[in-house]
């Protein structure tokens, strides 16, 4: 038995037009084409390959995912690629609701208040390096962690805890980003590999708290910079970024807290 076209994408439930597509891509091609009349006739059991066709495009699979895995490729790796991307495109999905209902809440900009505190000196223990993504940073202050305890066991921290992070790149990058960990601590120890020590002097800064994700850190650092212009101040070293609350203690990127810190001074 052989169907027409027109009774093929009944059965199939898939348009004529569909049909010829696939026809011209190689994906489905006819059973048998009458070389008279040029008419396209389909063979019964290629209706089960229709429906797995259907099925994997329902699913998401690329036409070109399908021809492989109809031609005997191994399904299981060709599906397990297309669930890795679809799951990133889900999360770029929730990620874009999640920053709508943040626009429709908030309007376009945040609001901050910006503290000057004095922040007396102190010395630190640090690490310099490279991560690949921000993603990585977490990894690279745990790993600072381990440095210290396998190379300077007996250090302490001071009792206010203070830490935070710069970044050394002239301009924002995504990957291969440099930067520094500081944590304070109450003397200095030995310099070991990636290990180094600094004494810090006192400064003045102005300070912000940033609530949520760290893709809008941005706005924090505009805030600063305008209200540093309306009072005459400079910046008078590396901004820092103490990480108070973040995904090692928070589930959520709404309870994420961090406080920006610019070190000023007054403008010549």
């Amino acid at each position: 038995m052989r169907y027409r076209i027109g009774e093929f994408s009944r059965l199939g439930k898939v348009s004529v037009k569909t049909l010829r597509h696939y026809d011209e891509i190689g994906l489905l091609k006819p059973g048998f084409v009458d070389i008279f009349n040029r008419y396209r006739y389909y063979l019964p059991e290629q209706l089960a390959d229709l429906c797995a066709i259907r099925r994997y495009r329902r699913a998401g699979l690329s036409v070109d995912e399908i021809s492989r895995i109809l031609s005997g490729e191994d399904a299981a790796p060709i599906l397990a690629e297309r669930r890795r991307i679809t799951e990133a495109e889900a999360e770029s999905v929730s990620e874009r609701l999640r920053l709508l209902d943040l626009l429709e809440d908030e309007g376009i900009d945040m609001t901050y208040d910006v503290e000057v505190k004095e922040i007396p000196g102190f010395t630190a223990v640090y690490r310099k390096g490279r991560i690949d993504t921000y993603a990585d940073l977490t990894g690279f202050v745990m790993g600072f962690a381990q440095m210290c305890k396998e190379t300077n066991p007996g250090l302490e921290c001071t009792e206010d805890d203070y830490c935070f992070v710069t970044y050394d790149d002239l301009e924002y990058k995504e990957r291969d980003i440099g930067l520094a960990y500081y944590q304070s601590v109450k003397s200095a120890g030995t310099p070991a590999g990636e290990i180094g020590f600094k004494d810090f002097d006192g400064v003045l800064a102005a300070c912000v708290e940033h609530r949520g994700s760290y893709d809008r850190l941005g706005e924090a650092y505009s805030a600063i910079m305008q209200w540093m212009s309306e009072n005459g101040m400079e910046l008078a070293d590396s901004p820092r970024e103490c990480y108070v609350h973040g995904c090692w203690d928070r589930e959520s990127e709404d309870d994420y807290l961090t406080e920006i810190q610019f070190p000023i001074k007054k403008g010549e």
